[in-house]
């Protein structure tokens, strides 16, 4: 625009001299200029209007989107700045500027009020704050000498609380008012901070102390114990960061976790080396666990048998050909062993010959005062040793007070195993007593099913044996047994079958209920006549001699159950 016009000037002056091409061009430059004038002209009015309609739309926005004050108060700056860029290149348009600058100061209206908002609200967060920073400096005098250092971390930690939740200030008041927290804060924890110091050396000591106590070459359990409560006794007076307590309990531990692994696998090497009876035991052990396994009860009870007597030291018993052939061999070595000693008692010995007889031991005389009164015992010849302390009390027939069963022939106790082999035979006894009861419930309940089975074919020959019953039936009862199968059946008797089930404390089915009660009660007034714990073999012989029928088949062999195990 300043060329347009230089050159309209100099065309005023000069155009008179100037020959008509080169006023064609003067005037196609003029025409130019004018057209690029309107078009910047249009183009800022197009960017005002567009900061006016900002501006107008700063206030009037929908529900639950106003702007904050703050937020309000940069825009205004930016639409500011943005509207004197637009008026440096361009010629200025009032009218708009009116209208920008009522809305501008129309929104400003807001910031003003948020302004005085905040200046209220911080001179009120810096009452508080200051209010906090006396607060802390009066705790801070009356807490000086308090030993709960937890309370006091826990006071300094609301107090932080507090303090970060005090509102917002400005910078500059900010400025103000951190160094005067900082320091009634560092007042306020100076004991806890010395406190902390000390007991940090402290800790420091038991390390050491750890260290040295682990490097030893004897762990001692009672110093390690003594140590960790002293540890604890530290950390429970004063606490610390909790990572640094973690890190200071593991630097603690260490050596003393180094010392006991050294010690378990020292003691797991020794361990590992077996003496003679511990292998002993072990093989005996597995001997068991394979008879175990067999499921024969010869076997197992042969095989314990074979255990215990390595448990005592002992070896176990080899068989009639192989002690035949020890005992020659014996024989022979002791012959052997006898002929040069006989040789050499032939030979007369000088030294035998020429040593003179032993001399009899010199008495000692002792000065003894003689007691005269009647009924004394006389005093006997002097000895070295005291008169022996006749006990006039009756002793009782029996072994010898703190002498082990067995009397002296038992031996010397057998050396203490090893742990390993300690739970080897441990473990094959309780299998082998497991199993044995096993087989035992086994060998019980096959011979009642024989015996049931006798009962239903009513055939003798079919009764178990007496010792397969039961160790305490005897001969007599099978006897009787076999006699009530043999004969001919009578009639049944219910009696017989309820005095079994109240031997043997067995539930009775449901319809015979009465029947049960009934006879218990007869059976209380019959004083002198036997209980049925005393005839139930007498009781079962009834049973047996009637007719089979399932549901006195199942009564008989649940009384008989548990009858023939007692």
């Amino acid at each position: 625009m300043g060329a347009a016009a230089q050159l309209r000037a100099a065309w005023k002056s000069h155009g008179r001299f100037v020959d008509a091409a080169l006023e064609a061009r003067v005037h196609a430059a003029l025409v130019t200029a004018g057209e690029l004038e309107g078009w910047q002209r249009w183009s800022a009015d197009q960017i005002r209007e567009e900061l006016l309609a900002k501006a107008e739309g700063l206030l009037n926005r929908p529900e639950g989107q106003a702007l904050g004050g703050r937020k309000l108060q940069e825009m205004l700056r930016q639409l500011r700045e943005q509207w004197k860029q637009a008026d440096q290149g361009a010629v200025a348009n009032h009218a708009l500027w009116k209208k920008f600058d009522e809305a501008c100061n129309a929104a400003h209206k807001v910031v003003e009020a948020w302004l005085e908002k905040s200046r209220a609200e911080a001179q009120e967060h810096k009452a508080q704050r200051m209010a906090l920073i006396e607060e802390v400096n009066a705790w801070a005098s009356a807490h000086a000498d308090s030993g709960d250092w937890k309370a006091h971390i826990r006071a300094l930690h609301d107090f932080g609380e507090r303090w970060r939740a005090g509102g917002h200030v400005g910078e500059k008041l900010f400025t103000e008012l951190q160094p005067l927290w900082k320091q009634a804060i560092a007042t306020a924890g100076a004991p806890l901070a010395a406190a902390q110091k000390s007991n940090l050396e402290q800790r420091h000591a038991l390390i050491d102390e750890a260290a040295a106590l682990g490097a030893a070459p004897a762990l001692r359990i009672d110093a390690v114990k003594a140590l960790q409560q002293r540890w604890q006794q530290l950390a429970q007076a004063v606490p610390l960061e909790r990572r640094h307590e973690q890190k200071l309990w593991d630097a603690f531990r260490k050596p003393i976790d180094e010392a006991f692994a050294r010690k378990t696998e020292e003691r797991e090497r020794v361990a590992a080396q077996l003496s003679a009876h511990d292998r002993a035991v072990l093989d005996a052990s597995r001997a068991l666990e394979a008879a175990n396994a067999s499921g024969e009860a010869g076997k197992i009870q042969e095989a314990m048998q074979v255990l215990e007597l390595a448990l005592r030291g002992e070896s176990a018993p080899v068989s009639t050909e192989k002690s035949e052939q020890n005992k020659v061999q014996t024989l022979s070595e002791q012959a052997q062993e006898a002929t040069p000693s006989i040789a050499n008692e032939s030979e007369p010995s000088s030294a035998s010959e020429t040593a003179a007889a032993p001399r009899p031991p010199v008495r000692r005389v002792v000065a003894m005062r003689g007691d005269d009164r009647p009924g004394a015992n006389k005093p006997g010849p002097a000895s070295g040793r005291a008169p022996e302390r006749k006990d006039l009390r009756p002793r009782r027939p029996g072994p010898e007070r703190f002498e082990r069963p067995g009397g002296a022939d038992r031996g010397p106790r057998a050396p203490r195993l090893g742990d390993a082999a300690f739970r080897a035979q441990r473990d094959a006894l309780e299998q082998a007593q497991g199993a044995l009861r096993k087989l035992a419930a086994q060998a019980h309940g096959e011979a009642l099913s024989h015996l049931v089975q006798a009962w239903e074919k009513r055939d003798a020959a079919l009764l178990p044996a007496a010792r397969e019953l039961g160790r305490q039936f005897n001969a007599a009862a099978h006897a009787a047994w076999t006699r009530a199968l043999g004969g001919e059946p009578v009639a049944a008797n219910p009696e017989a079958l309820l005095r079994l089930e109240i031997a043997a404390e067995v539930p009775t089915p449901a319809e015979h209920h009465e029947a049960r009660r009934a006879l218990q009660l007869q059976l209380l007034t019959r004083r002198n006549d036997p209980s049925p714990q005393q005839t139930w073999v007498q009781d079962a012989a009834q049973v047996l001699a009637a007719t089979a029928d399932p549901a006195s088949e199942r009564r008989l062999q649940g009384a008989l159950k548990v009858l023939l195990r007692k």
